[in-house]
């Protein structure tokens, strides 16, 4: 996994030297204000990493498995009308603070050149990381060594992604781009700004808030290639 460079938009830098590190971990310690939910964490945390034998029976929006080879990270994600509705939704349909591990309702198509996954930063009162508060996780070079892939499995059929980047940034991040067209905008110039693979023909976004800073966001981004 390579250093990236900023774009003049894109927060860019990959947080894995020990420097930028310390920095991150300063931010860290503002608790995000799901902390204090621990009950609701635990309770949705044993919804969403269970493996549930017919998702679909549950939820209609059920896509498909967000999977941590190597881990025990298992979540199941929805894809709605809306980014709105899985904020304070649960798996179940209940309304919960904690909402859901969704996909952008844009996203979704089989051949979608870039997938974004939406999750809240939550954690137990015991400190345990809950929801995408496990993505905490890519900030420490140990667990990125041991777990360099990140699978989507929907219909038994499974896609890698190879980690290429984890970076501290915000929501004007390009990182957020679905619109791609010709030229400039092109997916394989997107791909390249975000210093993916030479070869990547889909991108993976995972995407979390930070800390206190309603715009701070960690994002974790994976690349399928070519065979």
């Amino acid at each position: 996994m390579k250093k990236q460079r900023g774009s003049k938009r894109s927060k860019s830098a990959v947080f894995l030297q020990a420097g930028a590190v310390a920095f991150t971990l300063a931010a860290l310690l503002l608790i995000p204000g799901l902390a204090r939910h621990g009950a609701d964490a635990s309770r949705q945390q044993s919804l969403q990493q269970t493996e549930i034998a017919d998702p679909l029976e549950l939820n209609g929006d059920y896509f498909c498995d967000l999977v941590i080879p190597g881990s025990d990270i298992r979540f199941p994600v929805v894809r709605g009308s809306d980014n709105q509705k899985y904020l304070h939704t649960s798996f179940i349909g209940e309304e919960n603070i904690l909402g859901a591990i969704f996909m952008d309702y844009r996203c979704g198509e089989a051949s979608a050149p870039h997938t974004i996954i939406y999750g809240h930063d939550a954690r137990a009162y015991d400190g345990s990381r809950l929801m995408f508060g496990v993505l905490r996780n890519y900030l420490e070079e140990d667990f990125i060594a041991a777990h360099p892939e990140i699978e989507l499995v929907r219909n038994d059929t499974a896609k890698r992604f190879r980690l290429f980047a984890v970076k501290v940034t915000d929501t004007g991040d390009d990182a957020y781009c679905l619109d791609f067209g010709a030229g400039s905008r092109s997916f394989e110039k997107f791909a390249e700004l975000m210093g993916a693979p030479a070869n990547t023909k889909e991108i993976l976004t995972l995407s979390t808030c930070l800390g206190g800073d309603g715009n701070l966001r960690l994002l974790v981004q994976g690349a399928l290639t070519e065979e």
